[in-house]
């Protein structure tokens, strides 16, 4: 079979030509920031780690983070063959990898038997992370990560509402700002299942990056450091207006719906901040290679945004409503700014701002 050559940061791929193994250069960014953010971790704990990687895929993760970041012992899964064949043939006899090909839920079932924990636990599925994520907190040492993916948009986005439910226990949204609402309702379940197990989670690193959402959490022993108020709803009002709230605030009955009156609930969902700013700091200096130069780049606009509002609104959306032209950005900014409101540029959306300004003060951004 015809072997593919590729390179991406230290390390170089063989990938036979296969409809079963294939290369994806638009999920480097999650690879370059596992990297980074591993060194951060270790440069914390002061130790390299023991990292799980669930499914490894052909092996893609697991040679750069052998390669680039301070790993003391990794154990490594997939549960395709074919994949694990070429997993292998990557891996190479390092003598810090243990192999296994078997089912996720399995191996973590196993793992959580034999009491053995980890500092990293890496979940890459194809689609929802929902039904593994009960079983990685059998296995994650307390203030250890859980770096999570979801690829599944057409759920995350509003447009497959009852999958949503199913897989999430949450209701979607619709529209421009849907990347933002399915971040966070990744990570209101992320949150909601550690909470079932007596734990609870801090975001470290959330994102999503036009391909795929991901979340690293910091997990914890017990509830009691959980902020109750982080975990509601977003309601969007008759006129638009986006609105964060929590459960138990009265909300209007409509028998009919009607567009004009009805208010649209998503959730729930996490209200609180998205990153942990002093981390994304350490993993910004940890990013000493040049191949490193767009991650550097994304996670300096990651630490200049406002995370912890969850109100956000697309410009052009509005635009199209009031049938005005669409402001920049900044220009947005600078007005809301200047009403006495914060405000941030969104890291999915150069169009989008964040804020804790009422609808009606943005709106005056087209007034005059």
């Amino acid at each position: 079979m015809a072997v593919q050559i590729y390179h991406e940061g230290a390390a170089e791929f063989r990938l036979p030509q296969s409809a079963h193994v294939f290369y994806n250069p638009r999920a480097r960014l999650g690879r370059d920031l596992g990297v980074l953010a591993m060194r951060a971790e270790a440069e914390r704990l002061e130790r390299p780690l023991e990292v799980l990687e669930l499914m490894a895929g052909a092996g893609l993760r697991t040679k750069r983070y052998l390669l680039e970041a301070p790993v003391a012992q990794m154990v490594v899964n997939d549960a395709n063959y074919t994949s694990f064949e070429v997993l292998q043939a990557h891996v190479d006899g390092d003598p810090r990898v243990e192999l296994h090909n078997e089912l996720a839920q399995r191996l973590l079932c196993r793992f959580y038997l034999e009491d053995r924990r980890f500092d990293w636990v890496d979940l890459d599925p194809f689609g929802t992370p929902a039904p593994y994520v009960p079983y990685l907190t059998g296995v994650v040492r307390w203030e250890g990560l859980l770096y999570i993916t979801a690829t599944d948009a057409p759920v995350l986005c509003g447009a497959q509402r009852g999958e949503a439910l199913k897989s999430y226990d949450a209701v979607s949204a619709y529209g421009r700002e849907c990347h933002e609402i399915g971040l966070r309702i990744l990570i209101g379940f992320v949150q909601r299942r550690l909470i079932q197990a007596n734990m609870h989670g801090a975001p470290v690193l959330s994102y999503f990056d036009g391909y795929c959402w991901r979340t690293l959490i910091r997990a914890f022993k017990g509830t009691r450091g959980l902020n109750v108020e982080h975990l509601g709803f977003i309601a969007q009002m008759p006129d638009g207006e986006y609105r964060a709230t929590m459960a138990g605030v009265p909300a209007p009955v409509n028998p009919h719906y009607n567009p004009s009156t009805t208010v649209r609930w998503a959730g729930p969902l996490w209200l609180g901040p998205l990153h942990d700013h002093a981390f994304l700091s350490a993993m910004h200096r940890a990013a000493r290679e040049d191949y490193f130069a767009d991650a550097r780049r994304f996670i300096a606009k990651l630490n200049r945004e406002l995370d912890e509002l969850p109100i956000v609104y697309s410009l052009p959306v509005l635009a199209d409503r009031l049938n005005r032209s669409v402001p920049s950005t900044r220009q947005a900014i600078r007005f809301l700014r200047a009403q006495g409101y914060r405000a941030s540029h969104v890291h999915h959306c150069g169009s989008a701002i964040r804020t804790d300004a009422p609808l009606r003060v943005l709106l005056g951004l087209w007034e005059g």
